[in-house]
C-alpha cells in the first residue's frame, strides 16, 4: 500500500503544475548540468536544446539546418566561413556575435571537463571575420564539419567572463525559446518562454521537464493527464496507450545502441583475455532478450551501429548464441568453474532487466553475476572514474555518424585529443585509433565508408565490446497538442503546438 500512496503522491503534485499554457514532459532520466558542454548524454542534450542554440541544427530528420549560423561556404578543403545571424539576443539581453562563437568554441576545445572535445578536435583554430562572420580551420579536410557543430551551444562571453564551474552549471544563459525559471534536481526543471526568441513566439508559456525515472509513475502521470509528453515507453505499456482514446503513440528507429563495457586495463581483470570476452557474448541470448524484454520493441544487434547510422554494414549477421562454446572458451582461459562479477547498470528505463536478463544467461555458463543498479548521478559518477569492471549503457551517435561511437568509445583514451572520452573498458588497438583518424579526414565518401566498416570488423572481431540490442524510440502524448518525435531523441518543445 505504501507504493501505491507514493505514486499517487507524484502523481497529485504533477497535476498541480497544469495550466493551460504549460507543457508538462516526463522524462525517463534528469538532467545532470545546466552547462552545455559537461556531459554528453541524451536526455541532458535534450533539455539544454530548448535553452541554448547551435550554428546548425538537425530537424526531425538529423538533416541540416540554419540557426545561428544563416549560411556557410568550404572555399578550400579546410577552411569553413560562416555567416551569423545578424539580431539575436542572449537571455540576459547582450547581443550574439561573433565573439561568442569563437569564445565557445574555444571552452569546448581548451576547457578541462569538457565532454565534447571529440566532436571539434580537428578544428585547428576559429576566427572572427567580423562581428558576423567567423572563419574555421580544420587541421585536416573535415567530412562531417556540419554534423559535429551540432553539438556546440554557443554561450554569452560576457556573461561567463571571471564566473566558475559551480555557476556556469547552474545559470545557463542561451539565445534559444527558453530560459530557466527553476531547478529543483530530482523533482522538476522549469523553463519560461524568452519573448524575445529570434523565431518568433512559441505556443507554450513554460515548459516543466520532470524527471519521472520509474516507469508505472511516468505512465501514471501520462494517463491521469498530468503531463502531456513522455519517452521512453515501457514496452509492456504499448497496448495499454495504444487503447486509449486520448493519446497518440510514436514509434521510430533510433540512433541508440545498448551495449556493455568490459574492463580491459585494470590487473588481474578476466576481461583481458579475449577468450572470456567471447565466452560472453556467446552465453547471451540477445534474440530473446529483444523479444521477451524489449516486447519486440527493439532491433537485435548485429555491429555496434545500429541501421540508423552513416557506417553500418548490412552484410554482418546477429551474433551468435552458444552458450556451449562459451563454456569451453571459459575452460580454456582457466575459468571452468567460473567467477563472480558486478554488473552495473543504470536503475531507470528498461536497464534493470535486461541486466537481470544478462546475469541469467552468464548464469548458465557458470558466471555468477551480482546486478548492481544505481542513479544517473552514482552511476556516471562511478563510470566516470572507471570504478566498474562490467556496466550495461547506451550510446547514441547523435551526429548520424559511425564517428560518435567510434571517437568516444572505441579510440584509445587520449585527452589530450578528446578521443576516448567514454572508454570505460580502456579498449586499444592501434590500427582501429590510425583509421578513426584517418577517416575523420577523408573527404570521399566510398572509401571513408570502407574505414568505417573496418574499424567496426576490428572492433568485434577483438570483442571490444557486447552490443546486445538497437533501440527504438517510443513516446506517447495527449492527442490535445500536435507533437512529432525527433530521430535523435530530443523533445525541442518550440516545434509543439
Amino acid at each position: 500500500m505504501k507504493k501505491i500512496i507514493v505514486g499517487l503522491a507524484t502523481v497529485a503534485l504533477l497535476c498541480s503544475l497544469t495550466n493551460a499554457k504549460t507543457l508538462r514532459i516526463g522524462t525517463s532520466t534528469e538532467v545532470q548540468s545546466m552547462d552545455p558542454y559537461f556531459i554528453n548524454n541524451d536526455d541532458t542534450n535534450s533539455v539544454l536544446s530548448n535553452i541554448f542554440d547551435n550554428l546548425v541544427m538537425f530537424d526531425k530528420d538529423i538533416k541540416i539546418q540554419s540557426n545561428l549560423a544563416v549560411s556557410w561556404s568550404n572555399p578550400s578543403p579546410k577552411v569553413w566561413i560562416l555567416k551569423l545571424r545578424k539580431g539575436v539576443k542572449f537571455h540576459n539581453g547582450s547581443t550574439f556575435n561573433a565573439d561568442d562563437v569563437v569564445f565557445s568554441y574555444n571552452r569546448v576545445k581548451n576547457w578541462k571537463k569538457s565532454a565534447f572535445k571529440s566532436k571539434i578536435n580537428m578544428l585547428e583554430k576559429v576566427e572572427k571575420i567580423d562581428d558576423f562572420t567567423v572563419k574555421m580551420t580544420t587541421v585536416k579536410p573535415y567530412p562531417i564539419f556540419l554534423r559535429q557543430l551540432t553539438y556546440v551551444s554557443i554561450m554569452d562571453k560576457e556573461t561567463l567572463k571571471g564566473k566558475t564551474d559551480q555557476w556556469v552549471g547552474l545559470h545557463p544563459i542561451g539565445t534559444g525559446p527558453y530560459t530557466l525559471d527553476s531547478w529543483s534536481k530530482g523533482s522538476y526543471l522549469k523553463l519560461k518562454v524568452n519573448n524575445s526568441y529570434w523565431k518568433g513566439n512559441s505556443t507554450y508559456d513554460k515548459v516543466v521537464f520532470k524527471p519521472l525515472t520509474n516507469d508505472a509513475t511516468r505512465i501514471a502521470g501520462l494517463l491521469s493527464g498530468a503531463v502531456d509528453i513522455i519517452n521512453k515507453v515501457p514496452a509492456v505499456d504499448v497496448a495499454r496507450i495504444q487503447k486509449s482514446d486520448k493519446l497518440n503513440f510514436f514509434m521510430l528507429p533510433s540512433l541508440r545502441t545498448i551495449y556493455i563495457h568490459m574492463d580491459q586495463h585494470r590487473e588481474k581483470s578476466p576481461f583481458l583475455d579475449k577468450r572470456v570476452r567471447q565466452a560472453f557474448s556467446y552465453a547471451i541470448n540477445r534474440k530473446s532478450i529483444t523479444k521477451y524484454i524489449m516486447k519486440g520493441f527493439a532491433v537485435t544487434a548485429s555491429q555496434i551501429n545500429a541501421s540508423t547510422i552513416y557506417g553500418y554494414d548490412k552484410s554482418l549477421k546477429s551474433f551468435e548464441y552458444n552458450p556451449k562454446k562459451a563454456k569451453e572458451l571459459l575452460a580454456e582461459a582457466g575459468y571452468k568453474d567460473g567467477f563472480k562479477i558486478q554488473l552495473d547498470a543504470l536503475n531507470s528505463g528498461d536497464y534493470p532487466k535486461v541486466a537481470q536478463a544478462v546475469a541469467s544467461d552468464l548464469a548458465r555458463v557458470g558466471i555468477k553475476v551480482k546486478v548492481n543498479v544505481t542513479p544517473g548521478s552514482l552511476f556516471f559518477g562511478k563510470m566516470g572514474k572507471r570504478e566498474t569492471s562490467f556496466s550495461l549503457i547506451g550510446w547514441a551517435s547523435g551526429s548520424g555518424d559511425a564517428s560518435s561511437f567510434y571517437d568516444s568509445i572505441v579510440h584509445s583514451v587520449n585527452s589530450d585529443k578528446g578521443y576516448g572520452k567514454y572508454n570505460w573498458g580502456n579498449f586499444s588497438n592501434a590500427k582501429t585509433d590510425e583509421l578513426i583518424e584517418n577517416s575523420s579526414s577523408t573527404m570521399d565518401t566510398k572509401e571513408r565508408l570502407n574505414q568505417l566498416k573496418e574499424i567496426n570488423e576490428i572492433a568485434m572481431k577483438e570483442v571490444a565490446y557486447l552490443p546486445l540490442y538497437y533501440t527504438v524510440n517510443l513516446y506517447a502524448s495527449s492527442k490535445k497538442i500536435k507533437f512529432e518525435p525527433r530521430v535523435n531523441n530530443y523533445i525541442w518543445a518550440f516545434d509543439i503546438k
